[in-house]
C-alpha cells in the first residue's frame, strides 16, 4: 500500500496549487504592450518626417532621379536591342546559307520581314572582301536593292526596285556611275570597323557598332551595328543594319523623365546623338543643326549650367549631382550605356528639384495620413487581439493548472477559431486522455517521466509511400578550390539555410541527411501523407526560383553561384531507426531512395536541373510542366527507367519551351523506334534554336552513330548508366 500521508503526488500538487501567481494577465499586458508599441511606433514615422526633411529631400531625389535615368536606360535599351537581336538572328539564319548574294530576291525574303519589325532600321548592308555588296534600304512605298562587285565588276552598279517580297517594280543597271556614286563595301566605315578588330570571324553573339557617320545612300548621320558571319561553306562577310541618328532624335525626344524634366544621348566623343524633348528642338531645321554639338553648344541654359557642373567634379564624383540654374536647383544622372561590343554611349537626365520635392511633399502628406490611420485601426485591433488571444489562453492555462493537481474531469471548453489555441486544446486534451489511461495501471511518478523524456526509439521500420529527393551542386569541388575553408562554411550555410526553409515549410518535407554539398530529404513519412509527390515538386520548383535570385545576388557579392542538381523518384521504402542501439538515424531505405540519387547524377549528362522518375510525374498529377528525357538503366537496377525533366508550373512556361520539349519528345520517340534519320532532322533544327543544349547534343550523336552503324536487332533504346 501507498502512505498516502508521506510526499504522495497528490499531496505536493495540492500544496503547489496554492502558491499565488505573479504577474499581469496576458489580455492586458498584450493592450499595454501593442499600444505602447503603436505609439513608439507612429511617433518615430513622425518625428523622422518632421526632423530629417532635408535629409529625406536629398536621398528622394538622388533615389528619383536614380530611378528616372534607369527608366531612361531601359527605354534606350529598348530602342537598341532589337535592332542587336534582329542582327544576330539575321546572322544565324546567314550562317544557315540563305545569303546567296547570286540571289537578291531570296535575300530580301529573308531580311524584309527583320527589317520590317523594327522600325529604326533604315537599311540592311552585306559586304565582303571581294568587294561584292548587297543593300536593302527602306523607302515608304518600296525597297531598293543595290548590287556591287568591285573586284570582278569594276563600278558596275545593278539596281532593283521592289513592292514586297516577290513583286519586282524594276531593275537598271549603272555601268560606269559618277565618282561620287561608285561604291567599295571595303571603303566603308561599318565594314572596316567590323573587321579591323580581328581578322578572324568573331563569336555569334559580338556585335560591333559605328562611330557617327554620313549615310553613302542618304547624306544623312547615323551609326551602324554590325556582325562579322561565316556561313556553312565558310564564306565569310559582315552583315550591317544602318539607323538613321533622326530616328534616335525621335526616339530620346519621345522619353518622360518628369513633368519638366528630360534626356538626352551622347557619343564617345562627347557629340550629342539624342536631343532632349525640349520646344526648341520642334523645327526639324532647328534639329538638323544641333546634331552632333557638344551640349553646352545647343543654346539650352540648363544644359549649359549642367556641362560645366559636371565638368568641374572629379571623375569620382560624376554621377547624381546637383546643380543651380536659373535660381533653380536642379538635379542630373549622368552614366554610361554599353552597346555592342565595341561603343559606349552617355545618357543624361536632368530634372528640376520642384518636380522631385511635388512627389516628395505628397509623399510625406500621405504617410502622416496613413500613420495616423494606422495609429486608429492598431489601437482598435490591440484590444481586439487581447481579447481573442487572451480568452482562450486564459482558460487553456486554467486547465493546464486543474491537470497539474491531477484533476483530469470538469475541464473548461476552449472555443477559438485560431488554428494554434486549437492545436494546444487538442494536444491538452490528449495529454489528459493519455494521463487519465496511464494513471490507472502506472504510477504517476512514471507518468511524469515518460512525459518528460518521451517514448524511448527503438531499431526498426516500415514499408511507406514516398518522394524521395537528392540534390547536389554542381561543380562544387571547383568552386571550393578558389575559397578559403572559412567563407566556403558561410557561404554553404547561407544555401543550406534558404533550401532546407523551403523543403520543410510545408510541415511534410522531412531533412534526413546533408552529405557535403547534397541534401536527402523525403516527402510521406514520417508523417504520411497522400500528395508527397506533388508537394515534393512544389518544393523543388520553389528551390529553384529562390535559387535564381540567390545565385544573382552571390554573383553581386563576389561569391561563386551554387547551381543545383535535384533528383526525384517516388514508391515504396523502408521507413525507421537504423543503426545500433547506441546510436540511430531515422531515415530512408530501398530502391526508390537509390533509383532518385542516380537521377540527380544523371543530370550533368543530360545538362538538366530536375531529373525525375516517371513514377513521380504519375503520382504528382496535373499542373506541371514536363519533357520526357529518355529510358535509362542505372547502375545497380536491371530494369529501365524513365526519366523526365520538370519544366516547372503549368502556368510558369512559355510556349517556346513547350514546343522545344514536343519536338525532343517525337525526335526520341523516332530515335527508340530506330528511325534515326528522322531523329537526327529533328534534332538538328532544335540545335539551330537552341545552340549548346547539352540533352539534343547527346542524343544527336546517338543518332547519327546509329544511322550510320544500325544497332543490333535486339537494341532496346535504353541508355545504360555503369557509374553512380
Amino acid at each position: 500500500m501507498v502512505d498516502a500521508g508521506v510526499g504522495s503526488p497528490m499531496t505536493d500538487a495540492a500544496s503547489d496549487s496554492g502558491t499565488s501567481l505573479k504577474g499581469v494577465p496576458i489580455r492586458r499586458s498584450l493592450i499595454r504592450n501593442l499600444f505602447l508599441l503603436i505609439v513608439l511606433l507612429t511617433g518615430t514615422i513622425l518625428l523622422s518626417t518632421v526632423y530629417t526633411g532635408q535629409r529625406i529631400a536629398r536621398s528622394a531625389s538622388e533615389a528619383l532621379i536614380g530611378s528616372a535615368l534607369h527608366s531612361v536606360r531601359g527605354e534606350v535599351h529598348g530602342f537598341t536591342d532589337p535592332v542587336q537581336r534582329s542582327l544576330l538572328l539575321g546572322a544565324q539564319l546567314a550562317r544557315t546559307g540563305v545569303v546567296d548574294l547570286d540571289d537578291p530576291a531570296a535575300m530580301n525574303a529573308v531580311f524584309m520581314p527583320l527589317v520590317e519589325e523594327i522600325p529604326q532600321i533604315s537599311a540592311v548592308n552585306v559586304g565582303t572582301a571581294e568587294g561584292r555588296g548587297y543593300l536593302l534600304w527602306r523607302f515608304p512605298d518600296r525597297w531598293r536593292n543595290r548590287l556591287v562587285w568591285t573586284d570582278r565588276w569594276g563600278d558596275r552598279i545593278e539596281f532593283s526596285e521592289w513592292s514586297d517580297e516577290t513583286t519586282l517594280l524594276r531593275k537598271w543597271t549603272v555601268e560606269e556611275p559618277p565618282e561620287d556614286e561608285r561604291y567599295d563595301p571595303r571603303t566603308r566605315d561599318w565594314y572596316r570597323v567590323a573587321v579591323e578588330p580581328d581578322p578572324e570571324v568573331s563569336p555569334s553573339s559580338a556585335v560591333y557598332w559605328t562611330d557617327v557617320y554620313k549615310f553613302f545612300t542618304t547624306g544623312e548621320p547615323g551609326v551602324t551595328a554590325m556582325v562579322r558571319v561565316q556561313d556553312a561553306t565558310g564564306h565569310r562577310f559582315v552583315l550591317a543594319y544602318d539607323v538613321a541618328l533622326s530616328d534616335l532624335t525621335d526616339f530620346t525626344r519621345r522619353l518622360e523623365v518628369s513633368p519638366n524634366g528630360f534626356a538626352f544621348l551622347l557619343a564617345e566623343d562627347g557629340r550629342v546623338l539624342g536631343l532632349p524633348g525640349l520646344p526648341r528642338f520642334d523645327d526639324p531645321k532647328t534639329r538638323e543643326a544641333a546634331l552632333l554639338n557638344r551640349p553646352g553648344e545647343l543654346g539650352v541654359v540648363v544644359i549649359e549650367d549642367a556641362t560645366r557642373r559636371f565638368e568641374s567634379l572629379p571623375p569620382d564624383q560624376r554621377g547624381i549631382f546637383s546643380f543651380q540654374s536659373g535660381g533653380e536647383t536642379w538635379w542630373a544622372d549622368v552614366r554610361p550605356y554599353p552597346l555592342g561590343t565595341n561603343r559606349e554611349l552617355t545618357l543624361a537626365a536632368l530634372v528640376p528639384q520642384e518636380d522631385l520635392v511635388g512627389i516628395i511633399g505628397e509623399q510625406r502628406l500621405l504617410l502622416a495620413g496613413i500613420s495616423m490611420f494606422g495609429f486608429g485601426i492598431a489601437t482598435a485591433m490591440a484590444f481586439w487581439l487581447a481579447r481573442r488571444y487572451g480568452s482562450p489562453l486564459a482558460t487553456l492555462a486554467e486547465n493546464s493548472q486543474r491537470i497539474g493537481t491531477l484533476e483530469l474531469t470538469g475541464l473548461k471548453q476552449v472555443e477559438s477559431n485560431l488554428r494554434e489555441v486549437d492545436q494546444l486544446a487538442a494536444e491538452q486534451d490528449r495529454m489528459r486522455l493519455a494521463l487519465d489511461a496511464f494513471s490507472r495501471y502506472v504510477p504517476m511518478e512514471i507518468i511524469r517521466e515518460l512525459l518528460t523524456r518521451g517514448e524511448a526509439a527503438r531499431i526498426g521500420g516500415a514499408n511507406r509511400e514516398i518522394t524521395s529527393l537528392f540534390t547536389d551542386i554542381a561543380g562544387f569541388t571547383t568552386i571550393s578550390e578558389h575559397m578559403s575553408p572559412e567563407t566556403l562554411m558561410v557561404h554553404v550555410a547561407e544555401y543550406f539555410e534558404e533550401l532546407l526553409g523551403i523543403i520543410q515549410a510545408d510541415g511534410y518535407g522531412t531533412v534526413t541527411q546533408l552529405n557535403g554539398d547534397g541534401i536527402t530529404a523525403m516527402w510521406g513519412a514520417p508523417k504520411d501523407v497522400q500528395d508527397h509527390a506533388r508537394r515534393a515538386i512544389h518544393a523543388v520548383v520553389r528551390c529553384q526560383e529562390r535559387l535564381v535570385v540567390l545565385n544573382s545576388d552571390w554573383h553581386a557579392r563576389g561569391l561563386a553561384p551554387l547551381p543545383t542538381r535535384f533528383g526525384l523518384a517516388s514508391g515504396p521504402a523502408l521507413i525507421g531507426n537504423v543503426g545500433a542501439a547506441s546510436r540511430l538515424v531515422y531515415t530512408a531505405m530501398g530502391d526508390t531512395v537509390n533509383l532518385a540519387s542516380r537521377l540527380e547524377g544523371l543530370g550533368r549528362s543530360y545538362g538538366v536541373s530536375v531529373v525525375a522518375a516517371a513514377s513521380t510525374r504519375e503520382a504528382a498529377g496535373p499542373g506541371f510542366a514536363w519533357r520526357m528525357l529518355d529510358v535509362v538503366r542505372v547502375k545497380g537496377k536491371e530494369r529501365p527507367v524513365e526519366v523526365v525533366e520538370l519544366l516547372g508550373s503549368d502556368s510558369d512556361v512559355g510556349e517556346k519551351v513547350r514546343r522545344f520539349a514536343a519536338r525532343y519528345e517525337e525526335a526520341l520517340a523516332f530515335y527508340r523506334s530506330r528511325s534515326f534519320a528522322s531523329a537526327v532532322e529533328i534534332l538538328e533544327d532544335l540545335l539551330l534554336d537552341d545552340p549548346g543544349d547539352l540533352s539534343v547534343e547527346r542524343l544527336l550523336g546517338l543518332a547519327r552513330t546509329h544511322a550510320a552503324h544500325p544497332p543490333p536487332e535486339d537494341w532496346d533504346g535504353v541508355s545504360n548508366f555503369d557509374e553512380k
